[in-house]
């Protein structure tokens, strides 16, 4: 008899570890449920009580910091706001300290706290080149190929105006991702920001983005993106002149004839090929020739217009059948 009480006090522990993990799991499904309905008060609730019966729980830290954050409001200056913030650094930090990153699932969870981490210390009120470049080497570190780290990366250098070693990023990106799109469209974008003495790379930037339109020659978009860069340039740069705004013009509709040559009921090339057509307008000396590009341009506008009701309506769901009589 004895021997049995000494075998159920040795027991008791397990079943009550057990019956804390079930708890926990029971309670981080809740805030769950309270974040995906974007509750974040009542989420918090739900994950600190997953956490008193199960502290070690890395995921439920980890959704804590982010319901903390998602309260979180930019710019704006109380203690209670800044507390949010705190409380999602602090919650954060204890994730990593508590993942042991052994599933799949919680190298995730991992790699979304440093990214969290990185992001938090990139920006204010909490800014700290260093201790931002030390998550984003951490989130690298677990994947170095993996382009949303990398991105992460050359982000943090672009906010801490760390152009070169941002371009290096950037272009790190391209070279192990040689066949994404969305990499070289980020290099090109890059390049077409003013972190240069105030000034962009364009040149580059287009280059860039007539390289990425050869990656899938099938895609109308890659030359579509090169179309709606000739136009931001031509449009809203005041540095260039009419003869230059005409050329980019030109260079443009050059592009966005492309795209639609693939796709002729392309909405959007449609609508750049009207605006380009305007800017030609614009810098037109004469005035038969102006509005001529104006009447081009009225009629591309009207036919993308119809072309999206069109298109609305085929995506539209069916109608109900009506019941039997």
């Amino acid at each position: 008899m004895k021997l049995r009480y000494v075998a159920f006090a040795l027991l008791a522990p397990i079943a009550l570890t057990g019956c804390s993990r079930v708890a926990a799991r029971s309670s981080f499904q809740d805030g769950n449920k309270a974040y995906k309905e974007e509750n974040f008060k009542k989420a918090i609730i739900a994950y600190e009580k997953a956490l008193s019966y199960d502290p070690n729980m890395a995921e439920a830290r980890f959704y804590l910091g982010s319901s903390y954050q998602a309260l979180y409001r930019p710019g704006k200056e109380t203690p209670e706001n800044k507390a949010n913030l705190d409380a999602a650094l602090t919650a954060y930090k204890a994730s990593l300290d508590a993942n042991k990153a052994d599933t799949p699932n919680l190298k995730s969870v991992k790699a979304n706290s440093l990214a969290a981490l990185t992001g938090i210390y990139s920006e204010d009120p909490n800014k700290n080149y260093d201790e931002a470049l030390k998550y984003a080497e951490q989130l690298v570190a677990e994947n170095p190929n993996d382009p949303k780290n990398l991105f992460a990366m050359a982000n943090l250098f672009e906010k801490f105006e760390k152009v070169d070693k941002a371009e290096e990023t950037y272009k790190k990106v391209v070279e192990v991702n040689p066949s994404d799109a969305k990499a070289c469209g980020a290099l090109a974008g890059f390049f077409n920001k003013p972190l240069w003495e105030g000034k962009s790379k364009f040149d580059q930037a287009i280059e860039t983005l007539q390289r990425c339109a050869t990656i899938d020659p099938q895609d109308p978009s890659g030359f579509y993106k090169v179309s709606v860069f000739f136009w931001d340039k031509a449009y809203r740069d005041p540095l260039i002149n009419d003869q230059q705004k005409d050329e980019y013009a030109d260079k443009g509709l050059e592009a966005v004839d492309k795209a639609l040559a693939i796709k002729p009921d392309y909405v959007d090339g449609l609508v750049y090929k009207g605006l380009l057509l305007r800017v030609k307008a614009q810098v037109a000396k004469n005035e038969r020739l102006r509005q001529q590009y104006l009447d081009q341009a009225q009629t591309l506008a009207k036919q993308a217009k119809e072309l999206r009701l069109q298109q609305a309506e085929q995506s539209a769901p069916a109608p109900a059948p009506s019941p039997a009589s």
